[in-house]
C-alpha cells in the first residue's frame, strides 16, 4: 500500500495544522528561520530554550517559564500526533499548552536518529528542558544545546529512578517526597542534581494524580530559578547522586492492577491510590456458578481486623516547607523523618498518661478503648467475600479487610455498592483473587 492511500496518513493531512514539524521539520525549520518567524540562539539575544515534554506534569513548568517573559522558547519537541479509535486527535497537556502560547511544535518518531541530532544543532539552543517526556536522550542530544539538558524529576532522588516516580512512592506508603532537577546524562535519570526542594509530606488518602499535580506546582518556581541561575553565567553547584542508595520506579503494567489480596488492608489501598488513573485496581470474582467475572475498584476503605477505618497519621498540614530550595541537599529528607518518628513516639508516650507531681494520673477525656488485636470470628482466607449486605461488600485481606465502596463488573458502569448488589448475588466465602 502507497503511504499516500494509508488511512493514517490522510488524518494527518486533515490535522496538518497541529504539527509544525514532520519527518522533514529540518527543512521546515529552516524555512521558518529565514522568514524571521522562529530565530536561533545565534540570532537570539534572549537566552533559549527547546522544551520536550509530553504529560502534565510539564506544563506548570513551561507555564512559569513562559509567563516570565525572560527566556525564548523556541519549539515544543514532543511524540507524534496519535488518533482515537474514532479517527480524533488525541491532544496531550504539552501540546493543549503551546497552541495556548503559540510555541511551534516538532514531533519526531526516533530520538536516536542523525535527522534529530541535525535538528537539535540547526536550532542551536543555550538549554533543553526536559520533562514527563518518556524518552533518554543520547550524548550527541544532549550535547547540542551549549548548557546541555535539565530533567525535572518527581521525586529526591537517588531515591524512585524511572518512569513512574509518584506512583512508586504512593505503592510503598511512603510519608515525604519531592522533586528534583538534574544535569541530563544518556542515562535513566541519574545525572547530577542541580536542584531539590524541600520533602514534601504526602496525605494518607491522596492518590497518584492529586500528588503528581502538587508536586508539578511545587517543582515550578524551582525550575524556574535554576534556569535563571544557569543563564546568569554564574557558576551552578551539582552533587552527584549516590548512586549505590538509588532505587527504581519503573513503569507501571496493566498486571499491577491486579490486587494481591494477601497484602494487608493498607497496602491494597496504597496500591489503590496509585493505580486510580492507570491501570486502576482489578480483580476476578471467582462465582460459585463458574462464570468468573472482571472488577474494576472505583472507591474502597482499609479496614482493620474489627472492621474499623484504618486512620493514618496525616503530616501535610503542619509540615510548612520553603517553596524554593535552589542548591541540592540530600540530608532534608532524613532530618524531617527523624524529627518526625521522634514526635510520634513522643506522643505516643503521653497519648494515655499526664505526669503531675510526680504522680501518673490516667487522662479521662478523648480516651478510646485500646483495640484489640486478636482476628474476630470472620476470618477467612484472603480474597474472600466476608460480607455482602446491608449495601455494604467486605473482602478478607493478609491483614484487615477491605470494603468496597464504587465497583464496575467488566462491559458495565461504575456502581455503588448498593446498586451491584442489587444486580448481582454475592455468596459469603466466593472469593476474588
Amino acid at each position: 500500500m502507497k503511504i499516500e492511500n494509508c488511512e493514517l496518513h490522510k488524518k494527518r493531512n486533515k490535522y496538518k495544522n497541529l504539527i509544525v514539524g514532520d519527518t522533514k521539520f529540518e527543512n521546515i525549520l529552516r524555512e521558518k528561520i529565514s522568514s524571521g518567524k522562529l530565530t536561533t540562539s545565534a540570532r537570539s539575544r534572549r537566552f533559549s530554550l527547546i522544551f520536550l515534554a509530553t504529560g502534565a506534569f510539564a506544563v506548570p513548568s513551561m507555564r512559569m517559564i513562559c509567563d516570565s517573559g525572560e527566556f525564548e522558547v523556541q519549539c515544543l519537541v514532543t511524540n507524534p500526533l496519535r488518533f482515537d479509535r474514532h479517527g480524533q486527535p488525541i491532544i496531550t497537556p504539552a501540546r493543549q499548552f503551546a497552541a495556548e502560547y503559540s510555541i511551534p511544535v516538532c514531533e519526531k518518531q526516533e530520538f536516536k536518529s542523525q535527522e534529530f541530532y541535525d535538528f537539535i544543532y540547526l536550532m542551536r539552543p543555550d538549554l533543553l528542558f526536559v520533562c514527563d517526556f518518556g524518552h533518554i536522550l543520547s550524548k550527541l542530544a544532549l550535547r547540542g544545546a551549549l548548557l546541555g539538558g535539565i530533567n525535572l524529576h518527581g521525586s529526591l532522588l537517588p531515591k524512585y529512578r524511572g518512569a513512574a516516580p509518584v506512583n512508586w512512592v504512593v505503592i510503598n506508603g511512603d510519608q515525604f517526597t519531592g522533586v528534583s532537577i538534574i544535569h541530563m546524562e544518556p542515562a535513566v535519570d541519574a545525572g547530577p542534581v542541580i536542584a531539590q526542594s524541600p520533602p514534601v509530606a504526602i496525605s494518607p488518602h491522596e492518590n497518584v494524580l492529586e500528588l503528581e499535580q502538587r508536586l508539578a506546582h511545587f517543582g515550578a518556581p524551582l525550575v524556574l530559578e535554576t534556569i535563571r541561575k544557569m543563564a546568569s553565567g554564574n557558576p551552578v553547584r551539582i552533587i552527584e547522586q549516590s548512586h549505590n542508595q538509588s532505587t527504581q520506579a519503573p513503569k507501571l503494567t496493566k498486571e499491577h492492577g491486579r490486587v494481591n489480596w494477601e497484602q494487608s488492608a493498607q497496602n491494597i489501598y496504597n496500591w489503590f491510590r496509585a493505580t486510580v488513573h492507570w491501570p486502576k485496581l482489578y480483580t476476578t470474582w471467582h462465582r460459585q456458578n463458574n462464570q468468573n467475572l472482571q472488577l474494576i475498584f472505583g472507591e474502597i476503605i482499609p479496614l482493620t481486623d474489627n472492621l474499623e477505618e484504618i486512620i493514618e497519621d496525616d503530616y501535610t498540614s503542619p509540615i510548612i516547607v520553603p517553596t524554593i530550595l535552589v542548591d541540592a541537599k540530600f540530608d532534608n529528607l532524613n532530618m524531617i523523618n527523624n524529627e518526625t518518628k521522634t514526635n510520634k513516639q513522643q506522643n505516643k508516650n503521653t497519648k494515655n498518661k499526664t505526669k503531675t507531681n510526680n504522680k501518673i494520673i490516667p487522662k479521662i477525656q478523648n480516651t478510646k478503648p485500646e483495640q484489640k488485636q486478636i482476628r474476630p470470628d470472620w476470618q477467612q482466607p484472603a480474597g474472600s467475600i466476608i460480607k455482602a449486605s446491608n449495601n455494604e461488600i467486605i473482602v478478607a485481606a493478609g491483614k484487615g479487610a477491605i470494603k468496597i465502596l464504587q465497583i464496575q463488573p467488566a462491559g458495565k458502569k461504575m456502581m455503588t455498592a448498593k446498586e451491584f448488589l442489587s444486580g448481582y448475588r454475592i455468596n459469603i466465602g466466593e472469593k476474588f483473587g
